[in-house]
């Protein structure tokens, strides 16, 4: 979490209740990695303008017996004058979501 500005706010996804802070941002990535046994990020595109920058991936998520989903998303940052991520939201539809294996 030391990416994050000490009072970062995090949407994931865009329409969730905001995790605010280190902790709270800890805790949603905790939760998150429960619900699979391997998480991947396959990192299409980055754009950065500025202080503000769009990430585009597909993310797979596996169980242990190596069953899967994966779907699309874009992350939107802002980075403040520290170089830190001080705001982060996530788009994605899980209409999208799709079935994968290892």
């Amino acid at each position: 979490m030391q990416n994050f500005a000490e009072g970062a706010v995090h949407h994931d996804p865009a329409t969730a209740p905001a995790n605010v802070g280190r902790e709270a941002i800890a805790r949603f990535w905790d939760n998150t990695h429960a619900l699979a046994d391997r998480i991947e990020f396959d990192v299409e595109d980055v754009i950065v303008c500025g202080a503000e920058a769009v990430l585009v991936f597909t993310l797979r998520a596996y169980s242990a017996e190596g069953t899967g989903v994966e779907f699309r998303a874009v992350d939107v940052f802002t980075i403040d004058h520290d170089g830190l991520i001080c705001f982060e939201k996530a788009y994605f539809d899980m209409g999208t979501m799709r079935p994968v294996s290892a």
